[in-house]
């Protein structure tokens, strides 16, 4: 995971020959030499290693046999040493580290040698157990830093359940501070059988991105993993829980509105409702909007594709006093360049045909009321003049026409471009940019705006349920987090297309991931776990009852409604299955092996309805 540090090495040494004495190895000891006897093998793991030091003592134990070979003289004493051979373009420190065993012994140094077999040096005791205390001390502060650094509440556990790491984020997330948790078994804060960090160290498997409630009105996402020793046995486990409380709550908010009659649809109490949401940025968008409705001067609107500058405009007209009179758009990216002018200012009459009263233009057509002008960025530089001209002075010519006609129609404006830019450049006229610009308005993209996103959910799922005369349906939670995560490029159109897409291909009350398009699914988590990493002994949220419909319901938990069951027992398992979906009769039926409309029979006559 981390790069290990460098590892000095003492690489002053000598390489004996096969059939050295000991005698010839004397001399060069005493000069301060160190001196490395192989075995004559290419592939021994151990080596004689004679320090300076060991000189006075060799001496004295083979006097009398200066002249035999010194490899079969110590080829059994305490002076073999244990070799570590490099990888190509591995390091001292790599191959020091990745030993699995006990890397010296006796007390001996350890021999480093490179794969084309010369020797690299060697590294005494004392020097490898502080390159080890060493490591150990840097390790634990990445770790410690990692983890208070991370969002996500983290847990470590060692192989008894005891707690060893609880991060910033575990504490808020269960309002539980270090010190009362870090050396205690976490089964005495807990319900043990809900712990996943318990489970993995039972059954020794990965657990990724599993919904999953550790306590009463707590939701998180669960990655956890067992964390092996040497020889593979679990020695503990760690757990990382993404806290989705909040979205788990908004969904239920969501599904909730079940109780929204497909007969009657409500009147909206404002022209401002359609602008779901309750965040800042939506505020300060919308307070601006109501001040701006009450004056009369143009107003510019900025902001990415479907952000909803059109629907602000119609906001805007709606709370002015022009409210009463007409609201109009054109849309200078979509008209021909050559017929924007006619659209806009009208011609008169003979100058295209024989009619005699010409055609008036949108801003006749708009009279007293408002005249929305998309993508102005893209508007010809000659209409920018006779635009500005109108904002000017209130007056203009139709096309072939000398006259001046009066016009009261106040305009509203939009651009996706960076106008202040463009007037910098010579690419917009800057008359006609400071004479739109008296008030501006920017729309935040709904990437910035992402705590609006349910209220917005919400109200689609209701608009398209109607339309398609279809159920209103619930979202799993998969699909809450993939709408909670995505970044919304097309903005709210974009959102818009996607929710009636899902109740289009929507055949149950559910929307699940495979009804998302591919660009949603492919960069969201998936939170489908086996069966027991969504084991939960209360019944779960309705977020819970919606993965089990999406995901399936594992055989080991159905239970079937049997033909032979007796009144009694029926009521008891049904009662039971409803109580594990939270009342999702889908996801009930599914449970009891059988369809939902015989569930509602069989609630109807045992006067469950």
């Amino acid at each position: 995971m981390f790069n290990v540090e460098q590892l000095s090495l003492q690489e002053s040494l000598t390489a004996a020959g096969p059939v050295a004495t000991l005698g010839e190895l004397l001399p060069l000891l005493k000069r301060g030499e160190a001196v490395v006897v192989p075995d004559g093998t290419d592939g021994g793991t151990r080596a004689a290693l004679l320090l300076p030091r060991d000189a006075a003592f060799l001496e004295t134990a083979f006097s009398g046999r200066p002249a035999e070979p010194a490899a079969s003289l110590l080829a059994d004493s305490p002076y073999l040493s244990r070799i570590v051979r490099l990888e190509p373009g591995q390091s001292a420190a790599d191959a020091v580290a990745a030993l699995e065993a006990e890397p010296t012994g006796g007390g001996r140094p350890l021999l480093v040698r490179r794969p084309d077999g010369s020797w690299a040096g060697y590294i005494e005791p004392d020097a490898l157990l502080a390159f080890a205390l060493a490591e150990r001390r840097r390790w634990q502060a990445y770790f410690a830093t990692l983890s208070d650094t991370v969002t996500d509440a983290v847990t470590v556990v060692d192989r008894n359940g005891e707690v060893i790491c609880w991060n910033p984020a575990a504490e808020d997330i269960y309002d539980l501070p270090r010190a009362d948790i870090v050396g205690r078994r976490i089964g005495e804060h807990f319900e043990t059988e809900t712990l996943m960090v318990l489970k993995i160290l039972d059954e020794g498997r990965l657990i990724r991105n599993a919904y999953h409630r550790p306590r009463e009105g707590t939701h998180v996402l669960i990655s956890a993993s067992p964390v092996r020793g040497p020889e593979g046995e679990i020695i503990g486990g760690i757990a990382a829980e993404q806290d989705i409380t909040q979205l788990v709550k908004l969904n239920e908010q969501l599904t909730s509105a079940h109780t929204f009659s497909h007969q009657h649809k409500a009147a909206d109490p404002g022209l401002f409702s359609f602008a779901k949401g309750r965040g800042l940025a939506l505020g300060r968008v919308m307070q601006w909007a109501k001040k701006v409705a009450a004056a009369d001067t143009p107003v510019l609107l900025l902001g990415e594709s479907g952000t909803g500058k059109e629907q602000l405009a119609q906001i805007i007209h709606g709370y002015s006093p022009r409210a009463k009179e007409a609201f109009l758009t054109a849309s200078c990216g979509i008209v021909p360049a050559g017929l924007l002018e006619t659209e806009l200012f009208g011609f008169r009459g003979g100058a295209f045909t024989g009619s005699e009263g010409g055609q008036p233009g949108l801003l006749e057509q708009a009279k007293e009321g408002t005249l929305f002008i998309n993508e102005i960025d893209r508007m010809p530089p000659e209409l920018q003049a006779k635009l500005y001209g109108y904002l000017s002075r209130e007056t203009f010519r139709r096309l072939g026409d000398s006259r001046p006609i009066a016009a009261r129609a106040r305009i509203v404006a939009a651009s996706t471009a960076d106008l202040d830019a463009l007037v910098r450049e010579g690419g917009f006229r800057a008359d006609l940019y400071y004479a739109l610009n008296v008030v501006s308005v920017a729309l935040p993209p709904l990437r910035e705006r992402r705590e609006d996103i349910p209220a917005m959910l919400q109200m689609y799922l209701k608009q398209f349920s109607l339309q398609y005369q279809k159920p209103l349906p619930a979202l799993s939670p998969e699909v809450m987090l993939a709408f909670a995560n995505y970044d919304w490029p097309g903005n709210i159109l974009e959102l818009r297309n996607v929710v009636e897409r899902c109740v289009i291909l929507c055949d149950g009350d559910l929307i699940a991931m495979e009804q998302l398009p591919p660009a949603l699914q492919a960069r969201q988590p998936s939170l489908e776990a086996e069966p027991a990493a969504v084991a939960d002994p209360g019944p779960p949220p309705v977020v819970g009852a919606a993965a089990d419909a999406a995901d399936g319901i594992a055989d080991a938990e159905l239970k079937p409604l049997k033909a032979s069951a007796g009144p009694s027992e029926e009521l008891r398992l049904i009662r039971d299955a409803l109580a594990r979906t939270a009342g999702n009769k889908s996801a009930a039926a599914k449970r009891l092996g059988i369809s939902r409309g015989t569930l509602y029979n069989k609630l109807k006559e045992l006067g469950l309805e």
